[in-house]
This record gives C-alpha cells, sequence and structure tokens, in this order.
C-alpha cells in the first residue's frame, strides 16, 4: 500500500494515475544529489539518478535512438562546437567527456520517459514528491532547534534533502509556483512548500519567486506597479531583512559598480558575490577575445584557472569557489558556449514559456522557468538537482501544447 501511495496521482475523486518505476525513479532523480552520492574516482556520483539513467539508457538503447524527441542534433552541435573550442584553445580533453557523456545519457532518458509516459501526471508526480521533501525540511528545522542535525548544514535554516538552501529553492520552487495556480486543489502542499521557502532564508529563492509571479500577470498596468515595487522589496525590504541578505545585495552593488574588489588578494567580499563576479569574468573574457562558441561543454574550469593565473586573486581565499560549475547555469552556458549558446539558451527557454494558455500547460512552463531564473542566481549543474528533468518537462510541455492546438485546429 505504501509503494501504492508513493507513485499514485488523483485524476478524479475516484481514480488514480500509477506511474511506472521508470517514472517514479525520474522523479526521484531531482531529488537524489545529496542523499545518494558519494565521491567516486573524483566525481560524486549519484548512485540513485545515475545509476538508473545509465541502466535504463543501456537496456531502452534502440528505442532512444530511433526516437526523434531525444535532441540528438544539440548534442552534435555540442560535440562539434567543444571540439573546436579544445583544439584553438589548446584545452584538455578531460572536462569535456566528464561532461558530454553524462549529458548524452542523462538528457535521453529524460526526454524519453517523459515524451513515453504522460508529462502532465509525471510532473504532479514531482510536486507530490517535492511536498514530501518540503515536509521533512520543516521537521529538519524544528529538529536542529533542538541540537538534533539531520542533513543539516546550518542549524536553523532549511536545506532538506540538498547541501545548501539555495540547491533545496532550484528543486522546490517549480512545484511551489505549479500549486500556486493550482492552489484550491493544492492548498495544503502549497502553504507547507512556501513556509519550507521562507525557512531557507534563501534570496535566491525568495527573488526568484517574485519574478516568475510578476512574469505570470504581464501587462502594461502591472508592470507600472510591479518594477516599482520589486525594487522596492529588493532593495529597501529584503535588503534589512537579515545581515546575510544585506551583505550579499550591498556588496553584490559595489563590486559591479567597481567600488569594491572582488579580485584582489585579500577576501574583501562575500563567497557568493566573489564566486558570482569571478566566474562571470571568465565567461565575458570569451566574448572580448571574439570567442562566439565559448570554451566547449566542461570547459570552464581550465579557463578559468588559465585566465587567473598571473593575478593576484589567486591567493584569495575564494579562488577557484565554483569554477567547475561557473557559479551559475547562465554563466556557465555564456562561458562553455559562447554568446552564440547563451542567446540560443534564452531564446528557447523563452519561446516555451506559454502565456496565453490558462491551464496546465501555462503553469507547468512557468513552474519550469523558476529553476532555470534560480540556477541563474546560483548553482551552475548541467545533471543535477532536476536541470535535465525541467529541461525536457518544458520542452514536451511545449510540444504538447503545439500539438493540442494543431488538433483544434485541423478539426
Amino acid at each position: 500500500m505504501r509503494a501504492l501511495f508513493l507513485r499514485s496521482v488523483p485524476v478524479s475523486d475516484t481514480k488514480l494515475y500509477l506511474a511506472s518505476f521508470a517514472e517514479v525513479m525520474l522523479v526521484l532523480s531531482v531529488f537524489t544529489k545529496e542523499i545518494g552520492s558519494s565521491r567516486v574516482f573524483g566525481i560524486d556520483f549519484d548512485f540513485v539518478a545515475y545509476t538508473f539513467a545509465i541502466g535504463y539508457f543501456v537496456y531502452n538503447f534502440r528505442s532512444l535512438v530511433a526516437t526523434a524527441i531525444v535532441p540528438w542534433k544539440l548534442y552534435l552541435y555540442f560535440v562539434v562546437s567543444s571540439l573546436i573550442s579544445i583544439v584553438f584553445l589548446n584545452l584538455g580533453y578531460g572536462g569535456f567527456l566528464k561532461q558530454i557523456i553524462p549529458i548524452v545519457i542523462i538528457y535521453s532518458v529524460n526526454f524519453y520517459v517523459i515524451w513515453k509516459y504522460d508529462w502532465h501526471y509525471i510532473f504532479r508526480l514531482y510536486v507530490k514528491f517535492a511536498f514530501f521533501s518540503a515536509v521533512f525540511g520543516i521537521v529538519q528545522v524544528i529538529l536542529s532547534f533542538q541540537g538534533i542535525n539531520v542533513l543539516v548544514k546550518i542549524p536553523g535554516r532549511l536545506d532538506s534533502i540538498s547541501y545548501e538552501p539555495s540547491h533545496y529553492a532550484a528543486i522546490l520552487l517549480p512545484a511551489l509556483i505549479f500549486t500556486f495556480f493550482h492552489y484550491k486543489e493544492y492548498k495544503a502542499y502549497f502553504i507547507t512548500m512556501l513556509l519550507a521557502l521562507i525557512l531557507t532564508f534563501n534570496l535566491t529563492g525568495y527573488l526568484t519567486l517574485l519574478l516568475v509571479l510578476s512574469i505570470a500577470y504581464v501587462n502594461i498596468i502591472y508592470l507600472v506597479i510591479s518594477v516599482p515595487l520589486l525594487y522596492y522589496l529588493v532593495f529597501h525590504v529584503l535588503v534589512n531583512f537579515n545581515e546575510n541578505f544585506n551583505t550579499r545585495i550591498v556588496e553584490t552593488q559595489q563590486v559591479f559598480s567597481g567600488n569594491l574588489s572582488a579580485l584582489s588578494r585579500d577576501v574583501d567580499a562575500n563567497g557568493t558575490t566573489t564566486s558570482l563576479y569571478s566566474n562571470l569574468m571568465v565567461a565575458q573574457n570569451n566574448l572580448k577575445n571574439w570567442n562566439i562558441i565559448g570554451s566547449g561543454v566542461g570547459g570552464h574550469e581550465e579557463m578559468y584557472h588559465r585566465f587567473y593565473q598571473n593575478s593576484p586573486f589567486v591567493y584569495n581565499w575564494y579562488y577557484g569557489l565554483n569554477a567547475p560549475s561557473a557559479h551559475s547555469l547562465t554563466i556557465r552556458v555564456f562561458s562553455e558556449l559562447g554568446i552564440a549558446g547563451l542567446l540560443f539558451y534564452i531564446v528557447s527557454i523563452a519561446k516555451r514559456i506559454i502565456l496565453l494558455d490558462k491551464g496546465k500547460y501555462r503553469n507547468i512552463s512557468l513552474a519550469c522557468l523558476s529553476h532555470f531564473i534560480s540556477k541563474s542566481f546560483k548553482l551552475g549543474g548541467i545533471i543535477d538537482y532536476g536541470t535535465p528533468f525541467f529541461v525536457a518537462m518544458l520542452c514536451l510541455n511545449f510540444w504538447h501544447y503545439k500539438s493540442r492546438n494543431a488538433e483544434s485546429h485541423s478539426s
């Protein structure tokens, strides 16, 4: 009965959708980065998510290859552009191979499973698991006040099944956004997950929630109200919310305005601001050198160390912070795929955000958008924390939306 409860999604008052083993494992893979990982040969190997993806990929290899829904042409572009960058920039092949192999395997499995089964109920199953993780996180915080730390990095701050509160926000936000739009159906879920987000005390999570809700109700009148309101909330309310928020907002302003150095020998700015700025400068250097296709998949880390090799920043405590992941997914795309890849990334997401529809298509697309906005602030992993899931979900949700419209026009 427990297994039935975990893999079921209500369709109506009398009917349940029972998810298959593949669907359950795919959704579970969104949440297992911390609890399922262990260091193997210098790699944080998620024994739940990666083992499932490899096994499923091998077992269904013929079907995957024959399925047009898997983005094989995009993989080919990654390979060709990366090899060109490796040759012209004289980079090693290690970083490229370390990334491209899991990208092909994990993304292919996500696209295939979400395409093969009902994408809508798979997303609702993810929402259900996110709710469970929020309940666990709230219990986690309560126990931490009693001196009992269960997977807690910072007592009193909720991070649930993730390494940090900001990492958990990237997992939780899509479910929170979806339940906001389906409040009548998911009232308890929404309240619980909103409380969980609040308890992360995470600026990225708060800002992302505000931004997505602003986009959801975008119109000229609303923009006139929302833009000044967002500015006021960030620079007059959140900046005074606590010392952590104040430090990050103020020092980020100072660094980007040139009033505070983040790349000196001394530690002048906080770690988040220093990581953001130092990694962005590496990505920006590609543009200055007219390298429009970037350093190739997996090439950012090597370019990072090359860029700062003669700089006093190498003696800074924060040197190398988030160099493998480029701090944020957007910076990583900019660095490894260049301005061409960055524009493709932004346009690809933007064109799949469905604002005209008022039902599940719009709500799922905006929910997925929150993940990418969150990872634009922080977290640059390509294959972890649900990024393959939300990429595939966003694309296939749009594919189903177009298919529905095509059918309605033809009839």
